[in-house]
């Protein structure tokens, strides 16, 4: 058994299992008897553990488990697996070689990857390079701003000697540099202490922040690209601490070493020491323009594709492994690529604010673009006798094309001569050389292929290769998109052609004209399209015109020389993109029924985890069911839940339910809000309404005004399809639910952050700002008044260390729906007489306190700061209770992902490099810190009196717009759910608590006890309830008030009920034993003895056995065809077994044919009562804790009655804790006292 629960697969089975195969090598080495007798024993033992192991099964080894002992998440990938054959046992071939050892198989793997190409198409710079005048988005112009010319001369002679090289050296210096950055010399710095005050780099700009522009005209910054004119630009600039702070903070942990061998955890983790060595390294390659050779080598690991044979060598995918250090400088030369290019809009990968789904959408936009644009076209009509004039929609041809080894194939020459358009003489000579003199090798097991020369293609594995085959595709984009009616989008290498048609007729040719286009710039650039994975659809709505198919094969889509199939109405198949089904209609059915498939398998997984009795707490099924499984299924929801039909979403919604029903337990028969309630999960309906607002706000950001739909042209008739992804509907769906918080359509919204407002050579600078964010105190204290007065002792003391500091400033926001403010108030002192200045600002109706906080901060330094720039004393220490602020401004300037922050920081940085040192200091709120009190007063008079320094209302937060948008939808949801449901006459709509503890004792409640709990709150138990009611087939009337003879027959009860020893149980349920290591389920079998001994087992199959396996020499027992009760004999022991379960005189009979425990009616149905006139109430939880007075003895002798009159634990309390099963053991027995 293994500590984190049972494993299949255990040490035992694999050490035999390693025996038998060693036993069977020895023995075809040396085939003697002995030999074959030990491989005999062995592989016996083997089969042996190995059959052992597969009775043993899940459900079994899961009922051994102790009442209440956790499974952990490791049982799924933790378990071991029987081991999986090498590469080198499954290559057998490429059908002429057969390679038997791991080199062999690594160098047949390697020429695969790595072609060789003729020598004399390799890439010298040493010759120059003709610079290409694409129209490519390079922004130079702002490089310089507004800057003072004595100031920004200043700035540049620090390293205008460094910049002057203007051609890259001999590649083989680069073996002088490749020492630098070994393993061994930056590991040793690891254990040197950090000294924050020190700065590698000596670039300080004496430039406002605010003086980067935005981009200019492209014709400008074709203009100053050249090569003279940027010798001084700051692109060039060496790299300081700051850039390579935010590069080791933004390279993730677990991932696996280049060539060199070190790891990114030792690079996270480097001294300071170390860390000035690796950035003089980085530097050093920088303006020299030599690249390490460790950084240029590459190790290829194979991996076999999904459904690929693992016998072709055509099947594996390459997985590169660079080097770890050359990451880490790709992620600081990106920062600064990305400054002065931006990426094609119609390329949807690599940027920010662009996602998959904004790529689908965008076709969805152009497919009912087209179909609300209508043309003209005359029919005869069925008369025979003239013509009729129809409207008619545009349709939409859609291609897909795929390119072979995209990224393995790109021309080293015609890359450079987009290249030599970036500006600084630096990047463009690093980025060059970063491509040449590459080499990689294939490594299989531990054999490593023969090294190769990259002498095309994008370095994969690495930083920049995406985005230097992003800048690749520039000018591929803009000429597909030059041509009247066609839309051209790519995401990575993925490309999609839409061409709007009236028919067929109309828009293959346009389509073959687009294909022939890209087919020769393919040749010309060195890419190769792959017309076999090529596809195409025709999306329509009309069915009745021969013009929408091609059964002649007059219009054919070509390719390369290769048809392409188009997919129509009727069709087999659908076409996908980006993991989408496409059907004709671009109804999404058929990918909304299809991640309802996929979604049932993960729910099949995560139901042999999430067993009745034992798995996780409900808070981390909870995260992990909304991870693994709604994850699945919500994919691309914000566009189905727009075009799909209702039967389609009703699917979604029942999946849904299934994976909410999963987190607490409770059956299938529970009702869908109950489930939901109960997992504490928002329904579906308002996330995919949340996703649909946030990505219309999203290209609202983009400046893309594609969402909004133009009318008809011309108008047709009435009945017409209009597009159902109409912005302005949308919207106006939102004001109706956001209107009352002031917040419309027409409201401005804060700016999207899309990239960092600060250039990377400004931040040099960020080692003069400081932050205070942990405040360690005693957590052993529970007394309030004693926590308050540490919270303000620490905070004092804090606050103390930097008191010598000549300005304080403290900011605070406070939020009183639907008032809300943003303070910031100025001090000479932490302890001062009056202020000396003060800023407020209107947040808006609903933020959040963060908000609030941030948009403080911002203010103050603004309006309080920034005009004291000039001032002689240049300390600043800010204060304020925002720790979660702070922690978000401690990632640094060049790591922020929010517009506010990065605008914070900013305005730290204009004052750092004017000479100014700042400080921000977290102290605890309401604890009695002076500078705090006061802003929080300030904040709280402005609120009431409504009075702001800042004319208007802050913009609106992204974050705060959906906040209240799906809360109103929440809101109403749970006030229209069913109101008749046994979980709400309970709780109401209050979704359960889901943190696993007895909200009185605060004990931490076992798996089966939260399943139980969850149950009996939805009114679905195996001893009481609608469950109950089922599986005994009686009335559904209180059994502690309804007296009938009937009755009784279930109850045995007495004439008082509630006492102790009473049996209220049928006598079906009982069974002798019900201690907790036996725990067998209620049977209904009938009891048989052995007529050879004493024994009585259950069953007549069990009889049979015992008596074949203790007593041979007897024949086997005859079954018993007569009924017990009545005496009537029958031809089968079946017959006589479905006799007796229904026999009139049979106490415990079933009184009808479709008595079931698997009711599918989703709400409580009164069922046929057993007697002629109920007595009596339903029998539910809540008539039992509140209403019955049969349970009443029960309630006082537990203290539940008086606890709840007296306000010890509320009712609220009582469902979620020990009581209750305590309550229900006492009325019930048997089962509940093993939960209890």
């Amino acid at each position: 058994m293994h500590k984190d629960g049972p494993r299949l697969w255990d040490d035992t089975l694999m050490e035999a299992e390693r025996m038998a195969t060693d036993s069977k090598a020895r023995y075809l080495q040396l085939p003697t008897p002995d030999r074959e007798a030990e491989m005999q024993r062995t592989r016996s033992q083997f089969f042996l553990l190995l059959r052992e192991r597969l009775r043993n099964t899940y459900l079994r080894r899961i009922s051994k488990l102790n009442p209440g002992e956790p499974l952990a998440w490791k049982y799924i990938s933790g378990r071991k697996k029987a081991s999986l054959p090498s590469p080198t046992s499954i290559l057998l071939g490429d059908g002429q070689h057969t390679y038997k050892t791991a080199r062999r198989a690594a160098n047949a793997l390697n020429r695969i990857f790595l072609p060789f190409h003729p020598s004399h198409k390799a890439v010298r710079f040493s010759k120059g390079i003709n610079r290409q005048s694409a129209s490519l988005n390079i922004n130079a112009s702002f490089l310089f701003g507004q800057q003072n010319n004595n100031e920004s001369a200043a700035s540049f002679t620090s390293f205008s000697s460094t910049s002057s090289s203007s051609e890259p050296q001999n590649n083989n210096e680069s073996a002088a540099t490749s020492s630098l950055v070994s393993s061994t010399s930056l590991i040793s710095c690891i254990s040197e202490p950090q000294n924050n005050d020190e700065s590698a780099a000596t670039f300080n700009s004496g430039s406002s922040l605010s003086s980067s522009s935005e981009p200019q005209d492209k014709n400008e910054a074709a203009t100053t690209s050249g090569l003279v004119a940027h010798l001084c630009s700051p692109l060039d600039a060496p790299f300081n601490r700051t850039e390579l702070l935010a590069a080791l903070r933004n390279t993730p942990y677990g991932k696996a070493p280049g060539p060199d061998e070190v790891y990114s955890e030792a690079l996270r983790h480097i001294s300071s020491k170390g860390l000035r060595f690796l950035l003089r390294c980085i530097n050093h390659s920088w303006t020299t323009g030599t690249i390490p050779v460790e950084w240029r080598r590459a190790t290829i690991v194979p991996l076999l594709k999904p459904g690929k044979s693992p016998e072709l060598l055509e099947s594996y995918r390459p997985i590169s492994l660079t080097s770890i250090v050359s990451k880490v400088a790709e992620k600081m030369v990106l920062k600064r690529l990305l400054w002065v290019w931006t990426p094609h809009p119609h390329q949807y990968a690599y940027r920010s604010m662009r996602t998959t789904t904004m790529q689908l959408a965008h076709l969805i936009h152009e497919v009912e673009h087209n179909r609300n644009h209508y043309f003209q076209v005359s029919l005869p009509k069925k008369s025979g006798i003239g013509n009729q004039l129809h409207y008619r929609p545009h349709r939409t041809l859609l291609v897909l094309v795929d390119f072979s080894k995209a990224f393995d194939s790109i021309d080293h020459r015609v890359l450079s001569r987009l290249l030599a358009n970036i500006p600084g003489v630096n990047c463009r000579r690093w980025l060059r050389n970063f491509l040449c003199g590459r080499y990689a090798k294939t490594r299989v097991g531990h054999r490593n292929s023969d090294r190769r020369p990259m002498l095309r293609g994008v370095p994969q594995g690495s930083v920049l290769g995406p985005y230097l085959f992003s800048l690749y595709v520039h000018p591929l984009l803009n000429l597909l998109n030059s041509f009247a009616g066609v839309t051209a989008d790519m995401y990575a290498d993925d490309l999609s052609i839409i061409v709007k048609g009236q028919s067929r007729e109309d828009a293959i040719p346009t389509a073959n004209m687009v294909l022939q286009k890209l087919h020769a710039w393919s040749q010309e650039n060195g890419l190769a399209i792959n017309p076999s994975k090529c596809e195409a659809a025709w999306f329509t709505l009309s069915t009745h015109t021969e013009s929408d198919y091609d059964r002649e094969g007059r219009w054919p889509l070509v390719v390369a020389g290769c048809q392409i199939p188009v997919m129509t109405m009727g069709a087999s198949r659908t076409t996908k993109l980006l993991g989408m089904d496409l059907d004709p209609r671009l109804t999404l059915n058929v990918a909304a029924t299809k991640q309802c498939a996929a979604t049932s398998q993960r729910i099949s997984q995560l139901r042999c985890i999430a067993h009745k009795e034992a798995g996780p707490s409900p808070h981390d099924l909870r995260t992990f069911v909304i991870g693994y499984g709604a994850s699945k299924l919500r994919y691309g929801s914000e566009l189905i839940w727009a075009v799909a039909t209702d039967s389609a979403k009703d699917e979604m919604q029942k999946t849904y339910a299934t994976l909410a029903r999963i987190v607490s337990g409770v059956p299938s028969t529970v009702d869908p809000e109950s489930a939901l309630l109960e997992a504490n999960m928002p329904p579906l309906h308002v996330l995919c309404l949340r996703a649909r607002l946030s990505i219309f706000e999203n290209t609202r950001a983009c400046q893309m005004d594609w969402m909004r739909r133009p009318p008809p042209e011309p108008p047709p008739r009435a009945g017409f399809r209009i597009s159902p992804l109409s912005r302005d509907e949308l919207y106006a769906f939102v004001d109706a639910y956001t209107k009352d918080y002031g917040i419309t359509q027409s409201s401005p919204r804060e700016e999207r952050f899309f990239r960092s407002s600060i250039p990377p050579w400004f931040a040099a600078s960020a080692h003069r700002v400081t932050i205070g964010v942990e405040l360690p105190i005693d957590h052993s204290i529970t007394d309030e008044e004693e926590l308050i007065r540490e919270k303000r002792r620490v905070s004092e003391e804090a606050l103390a260390l930097h008191s010598h500091r000549s300005w304080i400033l403290a900011t605070d926001g406070g939020v009183d729906v639907p008032k809300s403010a943003g303070v910031g108030i100025l001090l000479s002192s932490l302890n001062p007489s009056e202020i000396i200045e003060k800023a407020s600002i209107n947040c808006g109706a609903r933020p959040c306190s963060y908000r609030t906080e941030s948009r403080a901060l911002l203010l103050a330094l603004e309006k309080l700061m920034i005009p004291r720039i000039r001032h002689r004393r240049k300390t600043l220490l800010v204060v304020t209770d925002s720790q979660s602020l702070l922690a978000a401004l401690n990632k640094g300037p060049l790591s922020q992902t929010d517009w506010t922050e990065d605008q914070i920081w900013q305005r730290l940085l204009t004052l750092t490099c004017a000479g100014w040192s700042v400080h921000l200091q977290f102290c605890y709120g309401h604890c009695g810190v002076h500078a705090n009190e006061l802003a929080d007063q300030y904040a709280t008079q402005t609120m009431e009196s409504g009075q702001y320094t800042e004319q208007g209302i802050a913009p609106l937060w992204h974050t705060d717009l959906l906040t209240c948008f799906t809360t109103q939808l929440t809101n109403k949801w749970r006030s229209t759910i069913r109101q008749d449901t046994h979980r709400y006459l309970l709780c109401g709509s209050r979704p359960s608590d889901l943190s696993g503890k007895d909200l009185i004792t605060q004990e931490v409640l076992h798996r089966q006890e939260l399943v139980h709990l969850a149950r009996a709150r939805c009114g679905e138990s195996e001893l009481w309830g609608r469950l109950y009611w089922a599986v005994r087939d009686c009335t559904n009337q209180c059994r502690f008030c309804n007296i009938s003879p009937e009755q009784s027959a279930y109850m045995r009860s007495n004439n008082d009920p509630t006492a102790p020893g009473t049996d209220t149980v049928p006598p079906s349920a009982r069974e002798e034993d019900v201690s907790p290591a036996r725990r067998r389920t209620l049977t209904r079998r009938r009891k048989e003895k052995c007529p050879h001994c004493d024994s009585t087992l259950t069953g007549f199959s069990n009889l049979v056995s015992h008596c074949r396996s203790f007593h041979p020499e007897h024949p086997p027992p005859l079954p018993e065809l007569k009924c017990d009760f009545c005496g009537m004999v029958f031809p089968t022991r079946r017959s006589t077994a479905q006799h007796r379960n229904r026999c009139a005189q049979n106490p415990d009979a079933t009184r009808h044919l479709n008595s079931s425990a698997r009711r599918r009616s989703l709400l409580p149905q009164d069922q046929p009562a057993s007697t002629s006139t109920p007595i009596g109430p339903q029998e539910t939880l809540h008539h039992l804790l509140l209403e019955c007075p049969g349970t009443l003895a029960v309630r006082q002798r537990l203290g539940i009655e008086q606890d709840l009159r007296l306000g010890k634990f509320s009712q609220w309390q009582l469902l979620h804790s020990r009581k209750l099963l305590s309550l229900l053991d006492h009325l019930f027995g048997t089962q509940m006292a093993l939960y209890s």
